[in-house]
């Protein structure tokens, strides 16, 4: 759903498009978090198909990986997590960078970063405050941009991403315990709809001067990983999310509405983890699912 232009419409005056809000409206469900002005996030249930996550399910079952995989495959989502991020190191360069420890430009620090910090994530059972600021401390090491709002915990100062303004800085505190409270609740059954809700409510937060992007993907792939779905330590959805970059940012701004409705991410998300694993499998020339757009699907 189109929020930015329903909204838009319905202040026109556009019968349809306020009919097509309202029911909206009458289908969301309260998420158990809020955002910094204390509104509760919500989603809509009936606008994820039930198919949509089954077929995740037989996808992720049928995959297999190896040990030399996941060596790989982090080395690869280094490299894509950054490439979102503007490093404009090659895939070509990978080997140099990994064999050689080259650091010769900022993209090459950046990928290596990454991949400090994804084995950082390895060897820490920890999950709270400090956790995330060692990883924006890891991430950030050399390349750090907007120095001058950098504070010892979290940015000192106003940062707009598009159009999306972050939470002042005095109100992170309270966002960072709504977040913490959320993820380690009994909340929502579906561990890939409730990464979605972590990853955008992380972005939403936007709590370090830099390095956020890549922090909140590595911390999706991490708590898929902790959900019990260790396969995903030899994926790489960051390459999806880097092929699909105009969406995911679109669909970050669609969250953004009078709802507080973060179902277009969840959709989003979910249809990235389907299309990373489909072409995974696709490369083991597995054809368990007929393949879907599920964009043409959802409300």
């Amino acid at each position: 759903m189109d929020y930015k232009i329903l909204e838009r419409d319905a202040k026109l005056g556009d019968y349809s498009a306020s009919k097509k809000l309202e029911q909206r409206q009458e289908k969301l469900e309260t998420l158990p978090i809020r955002d910094a002005l204390g509104y509760p996030l919500t989603w809509c249930p009936s606008a994820i198909p039930g198919s949509l996550l089954e077929d995740i399910d037989k996808m992720y079952n049928n995959i297999s990986v190896t040990d030399i995989d996941t060596d790989i495959s982090i080395e690869e989502e280094s490299f894509h997590s950054c490439r979102i991020e503007g490093a404009d190191t090659t895939i070509d360069e990978l080997f140099d960078i990994f064999r050689a420890k080259r650091t010769e430009s900022k993209g090459d620090k950046m990928i290596l970063n990454t991949y400090r910090a994804v084995k950082f994530l390895n060897i820490t059972s920890k999950r709270n405050v400090d956790t995330l600021v060692r990883l924006w401390e890891i991430v950030t090491d050399g390349v750090c941009d907007n120095p001058n709002i950098s504070g010892n915990k979290f940015r000192t100062g106003v940062v707009t991403v598009g159009t999306h303004e972050a939470p002042e800085v005095e109100l992170l505190d309270y966002c960072m315990k709504q977040f913490f409270d959320f993820y380690n609740g009994y909340n929502i059954e579906s561990p890939y709809i409730k990464v979605a809700i972590v990853h955008f409510y992380f972005v939403y937060m936007h709590p370090f001067c830099d390095g956020n992007g890549r922090i909140a993907r590595l911390i999706t792939s991490d708590f898929l990983i902790r959900s019990g779905l260790n396969n995903f330590s030899a994926l790489t959805l960051s390459k999806t999310i880097n092929e699909t970059a105009q969406d995911y940012y679109q669909a970050i701004e669609n969250s953004e509405n009078s709802f507080h409705d973060v179902t277009p991410f969840i959709q989003y998300m979910l249809k990235a983890v389907y299309d990373n694993l489909y072409e995974v499998l696709k490369g083991q020339n597995k054809f368990v699912v007929s393949h879907t757009e599920w964009e043409k699907v959802f409300e």
